[in-house]
């Protein structure tokens, strides 16, 4: 196998086999060079929350090889402190990098409007006058989210409140780094989760992004199968599912 360098998005699109995270998540203008041997691909990417990174796709044997190379040949370029690598292939970058903790989730993508649902009839918008309420429940109720509200541009939030005027639901949909719309923060009140809250917001945001741009992105921790179900029967596809995980510090493993 040949070590190629790949110099823009097209090339490590083609490299992917037209990967629809590569096509929908990863900028087109590349921060550094990616590199690909036998059908393993590396590309840096920042992540929802600006972080640089490494993110590795491809089958383990060749995930191996590849990252073999770059810690070989001193490839990595500066600054990159964390790794998102497909599952299965995570031993493989293991045995040559130094990983410490992180995550497990997965990335899907929806390109059909989902059908009306019937709670979002309660939804309303929510602006900048709205982010104490809107920090309290997701500090609360949803305290891993890479959610920030009204941190950066384009976002529209969305939630539902009680008769009282409490925030019991909320979410966003805002354009990724790529700039494709991706939601996050899609949260409910333990005290009303499973009365289609959740529901009602996913399908509400989804249906403006897949019109607005034909497609609709967002990504969810491996472990909430609720949400898992949720997002499969607003029609999200995909089957990515990613290990993140930092850098640590000291020498790598090979």
């Amino acid at each position: 196998m040949t070590l190629r360098q790949l110099r823009s998005h097209a090339e490590v699109l083609d490299a992917s086999g037209g990967d629809a995270f590569i096509r929908y998540d990863l900028p087109t203008a590349l921060e550094h060079p990616g590199w690909a041997l036998g059908r393993a691909v590396v590309v840096t990417r920042r992540t929802h929350t600006r972080r640089l990174g490494l993110l590795v796709l491809g089958p383990p044997a060749d995930v191996d090889a590849l990252s073999a190379h770059l810690v070989r040949e001193a490839l990595l370029p500066p600054g990159v402190g964390a790794v998102t690598v497909a599952h299965d292939a995570l031993a493989a970058v293991a045995a040559h990098l130094p990983l410490a903790d992180g995550n497990d989730w997965e990335w899907m993508y929806a390109v059909s409007p989902p059908p009306l649902v019937a709670a979002e009839s309660r939804l309303v918008a929510l602006g900048p006058d709205d982010l104490g309420d809107l920090q309290d429940l997701l500090g609360s109720a949803n305290p891993r989210t890479d959610a920030r509200p009204f941190a950066y541009p384009g976002q529209v939030w969305v939630g539902v409140r009680t008769d009282s005027g409490r925030l019991v639901a909320c979410g966003v949909r805002e354009p990724s780094l790529a700039g494709y719309p991706i939601l996050s923060g899609i949260t409910v009140d333990p005290a009303h989760r499973g009365t289609g809250l959740g529901l009602a917001v996913t399908a509400y945001l989804t249906r403006a992004a897949v019109a607005q741009a034909g497609v609709c992105t967002l990504g969810m921790y491996s472990d909430n199968d609720v949400a898992r179900r949720v997002y499969r029967g607003l029609g999200y596809r995909g089957d990515h599912r990613w290990a993140s995980r930092r850098l640590a510090p000291g020498p790598s493993p090979a």
